[in-house]
């Protein structure tokens, strides 16, 4: 099948064989879209009629208010998936902007085709709405943790929970985030000028070091 080792590689189609994903791809009406660098994917309001899944490059999700501010809500990789909360919220429309960060290649399924079991009841589809039920209880966990980021009382302490939270993904003290400066005060809704000097004065107190990136926890402190 066109693709098909980009599609292996994800979780929710890692258990399904070469053979099947042809009656699969049928099943769920897939399709296959590649964007530019910069190309928009998806606009707020515009129909939630499928799901996204990205297999080549990145791209990233942005929300952006009346008067023009940008919040960075996430970055994607290979294999995530976007829409997928919006399976079973009844959700009509897109809320976001999801905006290729590089070329990519994206994957398309019916969100219809996603939560309605297909007449022959196979197999291969219940293992695909297991691993989509699986993700969406990860991305509910990460929405939970970015709120409680957001109830931070300043910039500091913001800075603070997001860095020790990399750090124990990491398991380590030295680890890189996945945003630059500019998107990291877009994801933690501050203005870069306050990131920049919250940064710099942590790096004086000697509780931190970092390099474009790349940071390092010197000292723990209390939030």
């Amino acid at each position: 099948m066109e693709n098909f080792s980009e599609i292996k590689k994800t979780e929710i189609f890692a258990e399904i064989a070469e053979n099947d994903m042809q009656a699969l791809a049928y099943c769920l009406k897939i399709k296959f879209r590649n964007y530019n660098k910069n190309e928009v994917i998806i606009s707020p309001e515009q129909p939630f009629e499928d799901v996204v899944m990205l297999l080549k490059g990145g791209a990233k999700v942005e929300d952006i208010d009346t008067f023009g501010n940008v919040s960075l809500v996430t970055k994607l990789k290979a294999g995530d998936v976007y829409g997928i909360e919006n399976i079973y919220s009844g959700e009509k429309v897109f809320s976001d902007y999801l905006t290729a960060t590089e070329n990519c290649l994206v994957m398309l399924m019916d969100r219809h085709r996603v939560v309605t079991p297909c007449q022959n009841r196979c197999k291969r589809h219940e293992i695909v709405v297991r691993n989509l039920m699986r993700m969406i209880v990860r991305r509910n966990s990460f929405l939970v943790e970015k709120l409680k980021l957001m109830s931070k009382k300043n910039t500091r302490e913001k800075v603070l929970a997001f860095l020790n939270k990399q750090s124990e993904r990491a398991g380590n003290n030295y680890f890189e985030i996945p945003f630059n400066k500019t998107e990291l005060a877009n994801y933690l809704s501050v203005d870069r000028s306050a990131l920049s000097t919250v940064l710099s004065k942590l790096r004086d107190e000697g509780v931190i070091d970092f390099d474009k990136r790349h940071f390092r926890i010197i000292k723990n402190e209390e939030i």
